[in-house]
């Protein structure tokens, strides 16, 4: 079944066009109809483009699957909401990573966090206050007291908000994310399960994963000396008569004389066995995580390597192309990842390092979706290349395209 046009790979079948001047062909699904035009070889596992006789090419977007999932769920949140708790229209910007909803006790409806934070912001409002931020009174501490409103927008995910006077009877509340500046990692948990399950399915290990494993603890050890066990067994009767002889001084006439001794005899005995039974387990080196993750201030080439980390298939498409000695990723930053390449072009046209790429890689390309003014292109001989790029950009013609 034919699918709709990718505008990403052709943009990237106009770049390569431009910068080689070779024919570019898709290898995988056609950006254009959707269609398989090389049937030849198995449809799994295909890189994207054939870029003249030497060169293959995959194509994969450089975002934040996690963070952009969770900034469609907060849509309907940052339109103006009217809210009776508060008679003043407030503005709250909250992390990127902060959740919009709230399940609700068992019967009860979700919450969103507008809904969840009404009270904190009424509270305010009673304290006279008219704007919260990084070191407005006790945000920023981990411990709140109950009820304290601070601690309600810390726990939420706010960040920093303001108000205004409202023109209307009631106040309003309206959200807004802050995305590209705080955390916005490149790890999403809910794909890297999926793949996990597959794999599982597959006999194959799970795909790599920042998130160290869990503490774990080596095997048991004994801390019994046997020469210390020797020495309790030889002081066995000096032990049960010193307990006696103190259990008898402090409650003089509770137990006879027969019943003292069993009753000495059990305590040394169970010290005895406690001290033969007694084990330590040592805590085993922390096992580091196989890959990297990223955020917001991630740079350029890092961010390249945390996306060869965390997506394997990258390389390993390329690997398939044993007739064509060029294989490279083209990497599109998405306006997740745009503060990445404005801090590139505010600090100089180039990267200042080489990335580390994975075996069978010989380059990258590099662009962003906000920014049609120019790409980067790497490989090991020539190193980082600036590609001046034409408004609009030429995109060429498939041979076979239907």
């Amino acid at each position: 079944m034919s699918r709709a046009v990718d505008p990403v790979e052709l943009r990237t079948a106009g770049v390569l066009w431009l910068c080689t001047g070779a024919t570019v062909e898709p290898y995988d699904r056609c950006p254009r109809c959707g269609d398989f035009h090389d049937v030849r070889a198995d449809r799994n596992g295909r890189y994207d483009l054939k870029c003249g006789p030497d060169r293959a090419v995959e194509t994969t977007l450089v975002t934040s699957s996690a963070a952009e999932r969770n900034h469609r769920s907060w849509e309907p949140c940052t339109q103006e909401r009217a809210m009776s708790e508060v008679d003043r229209g407030w503005h709250v910007v909250f992390a990127s990573t902060a959740k919009a909803t709230y399940a609700g006790r068992k019967g009860s409806p979700r919450e969103d966090a507008l809904t969840v934070i009404g009270p904190a912001l009424a509270e305010l409002e009673r304290r006279g206050v008219t704007g919260f931020g990084p070191g407005t009174a006790c945000i920023e501490e981990h411990f709140h007291g109950r009820g304290c409103p601070y601690g309600i927008l810390r726990a939420a995910g706010a960040r920093f908000g303001f108000s205004v006077p409202s023109e209307a009877s009631t106040g309003f509340v309206s959200a807004g994310l802050l995305t590209g500046y705080d955390e916005i990692p490149a790890f999403d948990p809910h794909q890297w399960a999926k793949k996990a399950r597959k794999n599982q399915r597959q006999g194959k290990p799970a795909p790599p994963s920042p998130v160290p494993e869990p503490p774990r603890t080596g095997p048991v050890h004994w801390s019994c000396d046997p020469g210390f066990l020797a020495m309790l067994e030889e002081r066995r009767a000096e032990d049960e008569r010193k307990w006696a002889d103190t259990t008898r001084a402090l409650w003089p006439g509770r137990h006879t004389e027969a019943e003292l001794s069993e009753l000495a005899r059990r305590e040394v005995s169970g010290r005895i066995a406690l001290a033969r039974s007694l084990t330590w387990r040592a805590p085993l080196p922390t096992t580091p995580p196989p890959v990297a993750d990223a955020d917001g201030a991630t740079e350029l080439v890092e961010l390249l390597e945390v996306e060869f980390g965390l997506h394997g298939d990258l390389a390993a498409k390329l690997d398939t192309a044993h007739d064509r000695p060029l294989r490279e990723v083209f990497f599109w930053l998405t306006w997740m990842r745009s503060s990445a390449w404005r801090r590139l072009a505010g600090s100089g046209p180039l990267p200042r390092r080489s990335p580390h790429v994975p075996a069978g890689v010989t380059g990258v390309w590099v662009g962003c979706l906000l920014d049609e003014t120019f790409v980067l292109h790497w490989d090991r001989d020539t190193g980082w290349t600036r590609h001046p790029l034409p408004d609009p950009l030429p995109v060429p013609a498939f041979p076979g395209c239907s």
